[in-house]
């Protein structure tokens, strides 16, 4: 049996009762309690599993703190059982028992949901992780993309490669007709201007 199921147990034992339970160094509460702890308590809420949420309560404040935590119960009329792990406990987890530290009636618990809108909340562990992953895929996806975008296949690079050999022989062939042209005028503009100068001479 897992944690939640254990807690999920304890909760049908306790239908008009919030369930806390003791886990390490904190009473935690799960599910639908959490959600009721959390705005009571002004806690914290984390996950428990993914659509599960979860609330804390430090152990050692608990237990200094009984008489506070019931006053603020009894201002909202809300009924509560506070597991904790006892020598002579009845009901028994992962070879722990456990016991009840304290317990209080209150209203009948209306609230049904296991989490409180896991897109939105800020906490949300599993979301963030997701969210995480979908931006790796994208990073890769973009990745993907750009290199098929600006890698060129090899047949389009022989492809350009021929473009530029023909262009080259195209300007070479230009030029070497451009020189060709050069040396043949070059001659008749020294004839021309011999015939000037012994023009002038007479």
């Amino acid at each position: 049996m897992r944690f939640y199921e254990f807690i999920q147990e304890l909760q049908r034992a306790n239908k008009n009762k919030v369930v806390l339970v003791k886990t390490g160094a904190f009473f935690n509460s799960c599910g639908r309690d959490a959600i009721i702890l959390e705005k009571v308590f002004n806690l914290k809420r984390t996950c428990f599993s993914k659509g599960v949420c979860k609330v804390g309560m430090p152990v050692n404040y608990v237990r200094e703190n009984i008489l506070k935590i019931k006053e603020k119960l009894e201002e909202n009329n809300l009924g509560i059982v506070i597991y904790d792990e006892m020598e002579n406990g009845n009901v028994i987890f992962n070879n722990k028992k456990y016991g009840i530290l304290f317990e209080m009636e209150g209203n009948n618990i209306e609230e049904k949901r296991e989490n409180k809108n896991c897109i939105n909340c800020k906490n949300n562990v599993y979301f963030k992780r997701e969210q995480f992953k979908e931006m790796v895929k994208d990073n890769k996806l973009n990745k993907e993309k750009n290199k098929e975008e600006y890698t060129l296949k090899r047949e389009d690079f022989i492809l350009i490669i021929q473009i530029l050999e023909t262009v080259l022989k195209s300007f070479k062939k230009r030029y070497e007709l451009e020189e060709k042209q050069n040396e043949e005028i070059k001659p008749e503009k020294e004839n021309n201007i011999n015939m000037t100068e012994n023009k002038k001479e007479d």
